[in-house]
C-alpha cells in the first residue's frame, strides 16, 4: 500500500509539473529553405525559420513590433561562389528596421530581404567579409532572386525558385506527455507485479 502511494505521489507531481509548463502549448514550426541556380560563380543559399501564424491567416509575417511579429528565428546561410564570400544572416546581425519575411501557408510561397548590419563597434560578424555587407532578396531584380555585396559591382541572381519543406517543431507538452505515459505504465506494471506476489 505504501508503494501504491509512493506511485500515486510521484504521478500526481509529474502532472502538476507538465500542467504548469503546458498550459500555454508551442505552435511554432520550423522551415527549412534551399535556393541553387546563382549565376555567376554558383553557390546555394541554405536556411532555417521559425514562426507561428498568430492571427489565423495562414501566413508567417516577420514584423518589428512585438505585437505582431511571427517569426522567432532566421538564419539564412550562403556559400559556395567563385567570387562572392560566404555570409550568414539571423535575426542578431541583420537590420531589423528593413527585414521581410513573409511566408504563405497555403502556398508555400515565400519572400525574404535580409540585409546585413554593421555592429556599432564594427566587430567581426558572419555576414561582414572584408568589409563587405551582404543582402540576399527573393523577390528581387525583374522578379530575380538577387544577392548584392559590398565590393562587388554586380549583384548575382537566381530564377530558381526558394524552396521551402516545413517541419514541426516538438511541444514542450508532447515531450512531457511521453514521459508521464511511460511513468504511469512503468508504476502499472509495479502495481501489477505487487498485486500477483501477494
Amino acid at each position: 500500500m505504501k508503494k501504491l502511494i509512493q506511485s500515486l505521489s510521484i504521478g500526481t507531481a509529474g502532472l502538476t509539473i507538465a500542467m504548469a509548463i503546458g498550459s500555454k502549448p508551442a505552435n511554432a514550426l520550423t522551415f527549412e529553405f534551399s535556393q541553387l541556380g546563382w549565376l555567376p560563380g554558383g553557390g546555394e543559399v541554405t536556411g532555417t525559420f521559425t514562426g507561428e501564424d498568430k492571427n489565423g491567416d495562414n501566413m508567417i509575417i516577420f514584423d518589428p513590433d512585438p505585437a505582431f511579429n511571427e517569426v522567432s528565428a532566421y538564419e539564412m546561410n550562403f556559400s559556395g561562389n567563385s567570387t562572392f564570400a560566404d555570409f550568414t544572416h539571423t535575426l542578431d546581425n541583420i537590420d531589423l528596421n528593413v527585414f521581410f519575411l513573409e511566408y504563405g501557408l497555403g502556398d508555400s510561397s515565400i519572400f525574404i530581404a535580409s540585409i546585413g548590419d554593421r555592429l556599432p563597434d564594427n566587430t567581426s560578424n558572419n555576414n561582414i567579409v572584408n568589409g563587405r555587407i551582404s543582402n540576399y532578396d527573393t523577390d528581387g531584380l525583374d522578379n530575380m532572386s538577387i544577392i548584392t555585396q559590398d565590393g562587388q559591382p554586380n549583384p548575382i541572381e537566381t530564377s530558381e525558385a526558394v524552396d521551402v519543406t516545413p517541419r514541426e517543431v516538438p511541444e514542450p507538452t508532447s515531450w512531457i506527455g511521453l514521459i508521464l505515459v511511460g511513468l504511469s505504465g512503468y508504476f502499472q506494471r509495479k502495481i501489477n507485479t505487487n498485486r500477483s506476489s501477494e
